[in-house]
């Protein structure tokens, strides 16, 4: 399956790279490359685009503000030179974020992990919202993901993530990807074992193996507490003395 492409910059040198870059990738289309945000609204109000490719910083409409004016916008990659607006773009539930020079590298996990969402959002468009069931009392609870219901116990949750309209559940062992947000798996999960540190983030304090500075240790990944969210961090961690 081919993925249509569109790619916006006020810069040429920036719309070339990334023109190369995306025709080295046997899976992308390239429906348009564009110098400005208002032109490019009008080719997604259109339809057909999967996958938009937008610099930040552009005149007369910003990246950011291009995807506030959409109903519904595609997957969405950032690309800038400001890393500034990397918060204000997740806000927006863009699935990454490259700060220049990007490196194909760099370019290519990007994506993978917007043709990851895609996806899954074609396999779960037969499935309604809110397809978690928690057992009342019981230390497990039940996802939708991939058509099927899984059975995850809160205990073997490392932490979660979110990822544009879902997120990922991590234990040891695997990587779900479940239909729901980041707001409603705080609301399910257990508020003596989980803490949200970061907007993107929520962790079972179970699990911490190192605390240095804005980063916590949980397994082999190392995850950044927010500075808004820092200081109630370390209010809960101390009452469960963990510190």
């Amino acid at each position: 399956m081919n993925y249509k492409v569109l790619i916006v910059d006020d810069e040429e040198p920036a719309r070339d790279l990334l023109k190369s870059y995306a025709d080295k990738i046997d899976e992308l289309e390239i429906q348009a490359v564009l110098s400005n945000a208002l032109d490019a609204k009008r080719v997604i109000d259109n339809g057909g685009i999967d996958i938009l490719l937008s610099d930040i910083q552009m005149d007369d409409l910003t990246g950011i503000d291009l995807v506030r004016t959409l109903k519904n916008p595609p997957v969405t990659i950032f690309t800038t030179a400001y890393s500034e607006y990397a918060l204000e773009g997740f806000e927006l539930d863009i699935v990454d974020y490259l700060v220049k020079p990007i490196s194909f590298q760099r370019f290519c996990k990007a994506i993978d992990k917007a043709i990851e969402l895609i996806r899954f959002r074609k396999s779960a468009q037969s499935l309604k919202p809110n397809t978690t069931s928690k057992i009342p009392d019981a230390d497990y609870f039940f996802v939708k993901t991939n058509r099927k219901m899984v059975k995850v116990e809160y205990a073997e949750i490392l932490f979660v993530e979110s990822y544009g309209e879902y997120v990922k559940i991590y234990t040891k062992d695997d990587v779900i990807l479940a239909l729901q947000r980041t707001s409603f798996m705080e609301k399910i999960l257990p508020s003596e074992n989980f803490i949200r540190i970061h907007r993107s983030h929520i962790i079972n304090i179970n699990h911490i193996k190192e605390i240095d500075g804005n980063i916590v240790v949980i397994d082999r990944h190392k995850l950044t507490i927010s500075k808004r969210m820092k200081e109630a961090f370390i209010l809960e961690i101390g009452k469960k003395g963990i510190i």
